[in-house]
């Protein structure tokens, strides 16, 4: 099985580094993404990143500038094979604007990881970066069903590029919306919502004592998974677009 995560937002090559040192870098990675990802033996799980867009997501307006891209990549790897991508953005840009041209599952973490919430408690709570990002998620709670399960979108104040510039300020900010969100929202689960915070799940449910869902590692154990049971999107729910022309 071959699952490969689509990053949402254009990051420049780093001055003096070549092709070449990218490609070394992300072999190496290779190995740290399947220990990230607790996929099975026999999962290969690589990246892409798109070419052109913002730096960041944080807000509707973003999402278009990353989105044209986004689609074209998926396209692409359903061209060489790939079972599964996931799109590495909680805000899911792309996602299903994606299934409509592919056959191929294609998942959003924002999906993946509020469905597995509603099917661990009664309410659950998401802490994202900023304030603007909270209506995002509601909306996509709404497209996805389980907005009467969301306790609360508790934020961080924190812009997704400055996540970990200082990352123990980042874990203390995570720390105290999380026990609001037990104490005073009524909130039995946490979901952190932003893919810029993957690997501070742990920390947070140690101390919390409470189930915190790290949104892309659980994107791409919920594609695994569905490749796995041979299950995709309904080409009913995505049809196919009509042909004509579309300039750009």
């Amino acid at each position: 099985m071959k699952i490969r995560i689509i990053s949402a937002i254009f990051s420049p090559m780093p001055e003096g580094v070549t092709k070449e040192e990218m490609e070394r870098r992300r072999r190496e990675s290779a190995e740290r993404r399947r220990k990230l990802y607790n996929v099975c033996p026999g999962t290969e799980v690589d990246s892409a990143s798109i070419e052109k867009g913002p730096v960041s997501i944080e807000s509707r307006y973003d999402e278009i500038f990353a989105i044209p891209e986004i689609v074209e990549r998926v396209k692409e790897a359903e061209e060489e094979g790939v079972d599964a991508c996931v799109v590495n953005c909680f805000g899911d840009p792309g996602v299903r604007a994606s299934r409509e041209v592919v056959k191929m599952l294609v998942i959003g973490p924002c999906e993946a990881s509020l469905l597995v919430a509603a099917s661990l408690c009664n309410r659950f709570s998401v802490i994202t970066v900023l304030k603007n990002v909270a209506s995002v998620i509601e909306e996509n709670a709404k497209i996805y069903g389980v907005a009467e399960k969301i306790a609360s979108v508790r934020t961080v104040n924190i812009p997704v590029l400055d996540l970990h510039r200082d990352d123990e300020k980042t874990a203390r900010a995570l720390l105290e919306e999380g026990k609001k969100a037990l104490e005073e929202d009524g909130a039995e689960v946490l979901v952190l919502g932003c893919t810029g915070m993957t690997g501070m799940a742990e920390r947070l449910s140690k101390e919390l004592d409470v189930q915190v869902i790290d949104p892309l590692p659980t994107a791409v154990k919920f594609a695994e998974t569905l490749v796995a049971l041979r299950l995709s999107h309904s080409k009913l729910a995505f049809p196919t677009p009509p042909e004509k022309k579309r300039y750009s």
